[in-house]
Parts: structure tokens; sequence; C-alpha cells
């Protein structure tokens, strides 16, 4: 089964905010970091279920090559990405986030 994806606003601004960031730091890394938010995404599509809740029923999924995190729900057949948040951010700014 197949999940729909929807990645909130506030987790988009984060994700072009950390890509930025990325490519200041080196060319083509801010791309590679983009690269790797989009596989996420597409792993949630596919096995959502397999990351384990943290707060409630927020799970979250961890970038392979970037200190980040993506914060979702499932709610019926869709994924909704809350927040993307660097791994090093505070359990309560992280928690603040995810309402």
């Amino acid at each position: 089964m197949s999940y729909g994806v929807y990645v909130r606003r506030l987790a988009e601004l984060d994700a072009l905010e950390a890509q930025a960031w990325y490519e200041l730091q080196q060319s083509g890394l801010g791309t590679s970091f983009n690269d790797e938010f989009g596989h996420a995404l597409r792993r949630l599509e596919e096995t959502p279920l397999i990351y384990q809740k943290i707060y409630g029923s927020v799970r979250r999924v961890v970038l392979r090559r970037f200190p980040y995190l993506l914060w979702f729900v499932i709610e019926g057949k869709e994924v909704v990405v809350l927040a993307c948040t660097h791994g090093k951010r505070s359990p309560s700014f992280i928690r603040s986030r995810l309402r």
C-alpha cells in the first residue's frame, strides 16, 4: 500500500533553510541535502509504519547522510510531515513544532 505524503509549509521552510545553509558550506551540498530529503519522503510513501512513535502518535525518520529528522504523523492513508529539525535541537523546541 502506498501512502500520500503531505509536507506542512513550516517543515518545507525548515528543509529549504537547511538546504541553503549546506549550499553555503560547499557548492552542491545543498542539492545533496535536497536529494536526501526527497529520498526520505519516498521511504515514507512506502513504509511509514516501520518508524516508531516518539511523542504520542508522532513518528520520526532520520535522514541518512545529514543530521536531520523528519517528524510525521499518519492520518488514514496520508503521511503528514510536521517538521524537519536538526538532530541536536532541544526536545522542548521539537515538541513546540509538532503541534
